[in-house]
């Protein structure tokens, strides 16, 4: 006689192995997520959220303007004009990229002596991009959120 004894897999054996593949595949994403960036949320995030409520009412005050800002993007000629509001000063443009903070831009005019103002977009790459307009009219700040796409 021998001594032979067949061994064969068995649901016991499939659920030990569904657990070393579950441990696996959680493993590799803890890693995986630790390592990732998060650009969409700022540095500052706490005191940006403390700002916030400021930030409703100077939209508030915007809407009640009866001259609104004006923002167009010329794609061909990769330029963004924006009108404002005549006898505004202090105007601060920022342009946000949701995907790369490094992509971020800002532009400032202390006193436009035109209400017309042509930036050039050769750093706006292709995709959404948030447009924020800031300025002042008599001590006043409004503030204007806009989004364009790139082609």
């Amino acid at each position: 006689m021998s001594n032979t004894v067949k061994k064969s897999l068995n649901w016991g054996h499939a659920i030990i192995g569904v657990f070393i593949l579950f441990g696996a595949f959680m493993a590799y994403f803890y890693v995986n997520m630790t390592h990732e960036t998060i650009e969409l949320v700022g540095d500052h995030y706490y005191e940006d959220g403390q700002k916030f409520q400021k930030k409703i009412d100077q939209r508030k005050e915007t809407a009640l303007l009866a001259e609104k800002v004006e923002l167009q993007f010329d794609s061909k000629s990769k330029e963004v004009k924006l009108h404002i509001p005549a006898g505004s000063h202090d105007v601060k443009v920022n342009f946000f990229r949701p995907s790369s903070a490094a992509l971020d831009k800002s532009f400032t005019l202390k006193n436009p002596s035109d209400s017309t103002w042509s930036i050039s977009g050769e750093f706006l790459s292709k995709g959404p991009w948030k447009v924020n307009i800031e300025w002042m009219i008599a001590d006043k700040t409004y503030l204007n959120d806009q989004r364009i796409l790139v082609p």
